[in-house]
């Protein structure tokens, strides 16, 4: 069955290349319901998956006649930062391993402005892309492999850099074939990504020492010439909440197979969200996910649930157990929920175009402001394999 499975792939790769002009990926609408579904457990028999082209949609240029942001404020988080030059570098699209307790504590998370996670190799884990642009700590990790929401989604919305540690073989094209260019991914390298032991602890196997050292990544994107302030769309923020929020403490999301289960409790004192992981791959009893780099528990000023429509691409992500990657649509709209100083919004998110930055509005369309800070996106599969979802006011 793998040798058969290889061949078809060799197959549709060599289709894909022979194919004359580019390839548009179509934008399709997903209409979702917010009420979480009950626990999907993945089974050897999975669903047929689907091929999915290289998007070559060229990211659109500013609008003319728009108001230009000052030279100092992140749209990223809606905050000034001190010293504008940091914001003259595209954001790090990093790939961060969320596989085990052998690679937890991670290092550099609290720096994100963004953190994304999601479901992956057949729907039986997770794993974080985490954005860092205004600020970046020595070193992050460790780093893993690159997968398609970072190819076709993420380095789209943040105009940035791929930094990982290497990809199958069908995403390793889709990388090669992507319209921001090869020349903006970064791998193992010996100078911008090394191997690092002894981080978090003594003992760590090699698969998990791979870190990325965020201003030798800046460096060698400044020699490739590939560097410069992003075309990012800002988000809305707003330091006051909005009205009508559901006072809510608590907020889980139990990802199916081998999880983790994520919950996020909210902070009165600090007005954030903090982390905690129970790890079921291990089965592990839940944690504080805390920072390597800073020893402190990881606290999100926003933390944003995205129902999106999932598939499964046409190719192996874990050819030893035969699980093929995740396609994740992060265009058009869905229902979204939104956790911000202690109250829960239903809304919907949107991006419309692939250079569009994600949004949440109301039933109206109008913007659900963001807290000023940082976010974290939990993507919910919503028409396959759906994670557990609850909230709770006490």
């Amino acid at each position: 069955m793998l040798k058969l499975r290889l061949i078809l792939t060799a197959l549709l790769l060599a289709l894909a290349f022979a194919a004359c002009g580019p390839q548009i990926q179509t934008v399709i609408t997903v209409i979702v319901t917010a009420t979480p579904g009950p626990t999907g457990t993945p089974t050897v028999e999975q669903p047929t998956p689907t091929w999915t082209p290289v998007p070559t949609i060229t990211p659109r240029p500013t609008q003319a006649g728009a108001t230009p942001m000052p030279e100092a404020y992140n749209p990223l988080t809606g905050q000034f930062v001190k010293d504008p030059a940091v914001l003259m570098r595209r954001p790090l699209v990093t790939k961060i391993s969320n596989e085990s307790q052998e690679v937890r504590p991670q290092s550099g998370l609290s720096f994100a402005d963004h953190v994304w996670e999601y479901q992956m190799e057949g729907f039986q884990q997770t794993r974080y892309t985490a954005i860092f642009y205004s600020r970046a700590p020595e070193q992050v990790g460790s780093v893993r492999s690159a997968r398609l929401i970072d190819v076709h989604e993420l380095m789209f919305m943040y105009d940035g850099l791929l930094v990982y540690s290497g990809c199958s073989i069908g995403v390793c094209w889709q990388i090669q074939n992507a319209t921001w260019g090869n020349s903006r991914a970064f791998r193992e390298d010996k100078i911008a990504l090394v191997r690092i032991s002894g981080v978090p602890r003594e003992g760590i196997s090699l698969y998990h020492t791979l870190f990325a050292l965020p201003d030798k990544v800046w460096s060698e994107a400044n020699e490739r010439e590939v560097n410069g302030r992003p075309n990012l769309q800002p988000m809305h923020f707003d330091p006051n909440p909005p009205p009508k929020g559901v006072t809510t403490h608590e907020f889980v999301i139990d990802y199916p197979a081998l999880g983790p289960r994520h919950r996020w409790e909210y902070n009165e004192a600090n007005r954030n969200w903090l982390s905690f992981t129970t790890d079921q791959r291990q089965q592990a009893d839940e944690e504080p996910d805390i920072d390597f780099a800073t020893k402190k528990q990881l606290a999100f000023d926003n933390v944003v649930l995205i129902y999106a429509d999932h598939s499964l691409a046409d190719y192996l992500e874990d050819e030893a157990n035969q699980l093929s990657s995740v396609e994740i649509n992060l265009q058009g709209e869905g229902d979204a929920v939104l956790m911000r100083d202690g109250k829960r919004y239903n809304c919907r998110w949107v991006r419309h175009d692939i250079a569009d930055m994600i949004a949440l509005v109301d039933s109206s369309g109008n913007p659900i402001p963001l807290k000023p800070g940082t976010t974290w996106f939990n993507v919910y599969s919503a028409n396959m394999f759906q994670p557990d979802v609850s909230f709770s006011a006490q």
